[in-house]
């Protein structure tokens, strides 16, 4: 019985000693995932206020037909995808900017 009682006593040991490297470990897991879907994010709202301006003709005019285009929400949309997907992209560059400074800086 001895024999089984040290070995889970080593065995929780090691646990205990391994537990912060894997919550770091899942943490840059996390934050690398969560980085790639916001680029991704941003980049598809970028397509998609292209996408709409270049092709507001169509848009347009489907919306006028239907007197959906009541105080130009098609623009506020371009806009807001527009603006929105660069702010998505930027905050990701400025926090990499910022992590890369810490690093080289020593203050």
């Amino acid at each position: 019985m001895t024999y089984f009682q040290d070995n889970s006593t080593v065995i929780a040991k090691s646990a205990l000693v391994n537990a912060p490297q894997n919550i770091n470990a899942r943490k840059q897991l996390t934050n690398s995932i969560f980085s790639v879907v916001q680029v991704i994010v941003g980049v598809a709202l970028l397509a998609l206020s292209t996408h709409l301006a270049v092709e507001s003709e169509v848009y347009l005019n489907a919306l006028e037909q239907n007197g959906l285009n009541q105080y130009h929400v098609f623009a506020l949309l371009v806009c807001t995808s527009f603006f929105a997907g660069i702010l998505l992209i930027a905050q990701q560059v400025l926090q990499n900017d910022v992590n890369g400074f810490d690093e080289i800086s020593p203050y």
